[in-house]
């Protein structure tokens, strides 16, 4: 039977939160044949609009029809129309789909009873503390979870004969500094609450953090309460009262679920989780023994924390600059490969950066105002990939096939799938595996922030080289004709005497060409006739010498330089060209088709010191040529 594949979409701002679910997943599925593929965005409504565009963009990277089923962490996905979109596909693509925290009618419901926990905390505060202003600060309006928990607040203020009205609640849309200030504006007017009941633990200890700067003190001068009992909640000054929906049980049912539908068991359409209030010293009460005596080694795990904090900060930081330096997509793959060979305890053993088969499009093309191709290219580069310790050497994968060098005896793992994005723009992915500690501390957060500024930056390098080098070639351009100009014709003269010099070169043969009868045309037809001959002539002349270098280096004067194969046939292409020329020359053609080229041709066969002889013998035979020719035209 082959190994099963799961699908799991999510964002990692919550990174506690998540972790602690994707370790109830793994408890269920340790022990099966099958693979997670955590697709991890880190879109926020802080962002502008194409960061988070960019962001999301990383949950179109699979095919779902590849896949044995899907959970979406919808609670922390709650972006309009993208747990719409992530069930509509795995509907299309005939798997089960399961959706966490936010229930949806086209997927089986794993959801939290918000009433539980909520209740026993909206209790506590005005009957053991005497709370009756009450604020909710909420995180979004149309977020299912928050507009639970407010109602439970409302029900309960309303109970107890409380005035509880629109203008007591105000929402965060779950950023810090949004939650700061809803803080600072309170503690400014004066108007502070009893208390704050906050949509979850880290805005809570903001808020806390905040007041504090202006003297008020949690729970002397007001009550804040958080929710989902995070574990710096538990060891914070004072510790937040809060509410636990034990995270790790909701991934373990998850998990079983997913395990019900793929062996075809009867699965509930939805399952409810109680949650459990846990008071502590910001509303009042006292420290657990437990929290307490891990308060007391806070200190210490700090310490060993911060080192390792230390030590990931310099390797990224030092990876960031390696990457700055980089002018090309070719050097940016060595760069990380001789780096990442060396150091990756960050990254970890197993570990891939891939581009999309466009990003060398789009690196060299820094015009961001241009419109986005949808999805993902069929193929990735794989600028660096490791696995089991060991650097794999493969150039590019398949797009569906996301882990390089992956095969059906290697032992199971959870893939974390991340996007590199400049804006709206897609560059590639990041794949971690096994990053449970490192979604947790936030690790890979700090990780894919530095890759993508790193990028972005490297982007400008890379693109201002290849403007560059397009004005240089430009610069070396016949606007005429388009064929190579005089200045680039003087620097091969040079290139080529280099080698004469230094005797790494032993044969070549310059073929000058000069245009016949443009003054009559320009001054019977006009000049602008003059020019369509001029490009006619050049046409035969590249048209012929299709596989050499081919010069405009006066007005009506070309040349053409022959090494390798051209030289070995330059008695046939000549030839050719003679006979193409009379045909034209010939024929019931127009005035300013009907060219006729002096020619003229000579080798270099180790005799000549100056490559100056060569070219004087081409000339003087060119005008012996077009002596003949008008001799025949007379």
């Amino acid at each position: 039977m082959a190994r099963k594949k799961i699908a799991l979409f999510s964002t990692g701002w919550a990174s506690n939160i998540l972790a602690q679910f994707l370790r109830g997943i793994h408890d269920e599925f340790e022990s099966l044949d099958l693979d997670m593929y955590l697709f991890l965005s880190y879109a926020s409504y802080g962002q502008s609009e194409s960061d988070r565009a960019g962001e999301l963009q990383i949950f179109h990277l699979p095919d779902l029809a590849d896949y044995d089923g899907a959970i979406i962490i919808s609670n922390l996905c709650d972006f309009p129309g993208v747990v719409d979109d992530l069930v509509s596909r795995c509907n299309a693509a005939g798997i089960p789909v399961i959706s966490h925290g936010i229930p949806h009618d086209n997927a089986v419901n794993v959801i939290m009873d918000n009433d539980s926990g909520m209740n026993n905390l909206t209790e506590h505060l005005i009957t053991e503390h005497g709370v009756r202003n009450i604020v909710f600060v909420g995180g979004t309006a149309d977020n299912s979870d928050s507009k639970e928990r407010l109602e439970c607040v409302r029900r309960l203020a309303h109970k107890h004969g409380l005035s509880f009205t629109d203008e007591n609640v105000v929402y965060s849309n779950w950023e810090f500094a949004i939650a700061s200030h809803i803080a600072q504006d309170f503690a400014q007017k004066g108007n502070l609450p009893d208390a704050f009941i906050c949509a979850n633990d880290e805005i809570a200890m903001v808020m806390i953090t905040t007041l504090e700067d202006y003297g008020i003190h949690s729970p002397e001068d007001i009550v804040i309460t958080g929710f989902d009992n995070l574990p710096d909640s538990a060891l914070f000054y004072p510790s937040v009262t809060s509410v636990d929906p034990d995270n790790r049980q909701h991934g373990r049912i998850c998990a079983r679920a997913m395990i019900d539908l793929l062996n075809a068991k009867p699965t509930e359409d939805s399952i409810k989780l109680p949650s459990r209030f846990i008071p502590r010293e910001s509303c009042g009460c006292a420290l657990s023994t437990g929290s307490a005596l891990q308060r007391l080694r806070v200190a210490t795990d700090a310490f060993k924390l911060q080192r390792k904090k230390d030590r990931s900060n310099w390797h990224i930081f030092y990876l960031e600059r390696l990457m700055l330096k980089c002018e090309s997509v070719d050097e940016l793959r060595t760069t990380l490969s001789e780096s990442l060979s060396q150091e990756h305890f960050v990254e970890g053993d197993n570990f891939h950066i891939l581009f999309d088969a466009s990003a060398n499009k789009t690196l060299t093309s820094y015009d961001l105002s241009s419109e986005e191709e949808s999805g993902y290219s069929d193929q990735q580069d794989v600028i660096f990939s490791i696995r089991n310790g060991e650097v794999q050497n493969i150039r590019s994968i398949n797009t569906t096939q996301i882990i390089p060098g992956i095969r059906p005896d290697n032992p199971c793992h959870m893939y974390v799938i991340l996007p590199i994005h400049d804006g709206p723009h897609k560059i590639g992915f990041v794949v971690f595996t096994d990053c449970y500690d490192g979604i947790d501390t936030k690790e890979v957060l700090l990780f894919m922030e530095k890759i993508n500024s790193s990028m972005v930056n490297s982007k400008k390098s890379i693109y201002l080289k290849a403007v560059n080098e397009y004005v240089r070639e430009m610069s070396n351009i016949d606007s005429l004709t388009s064929v190579k100009n005089r200045s680039a014709y003087e620097a091969r003269l040079d290139d080529i005497q280099t080698r004469i010099t230094e005797s790494k070169l032993s044969e070549f043969g310059i073929v000058l060409f000069d245009v016949n009868n443009l003054k009559r045309i320009n001054d019977e037809l006009g000049h602008y006739m003059g020019d369509e001959y001029l490009k006619n002539a050049c046409h035969l002349i590249c048209t012929i010498y299709k596989n050499s270098p081919v010069y405009r280096i006066g007005g009506d004067e070309f040349v053409v330089i022959l090494e390798g194969r051209p030289y070995e046939q330059r008695a046939s292409l000549m030839e050719s060209f003679v006979q193409e020329m009379n045909i034209i020359r010939h024929s019931d053609l127009r005035p300013e088709e009907k060219v006729s080229i002096a020619y003229g041709m000579a080798v270099y066969e180790g005799a000549d010191d100056k490559i100056d002889a060569v070219v004087k013998r081409a000339d003087e035979l060119m005008y012996e040529t077009k002596k003949k020719m008008k001799a025949e035209n007379s």
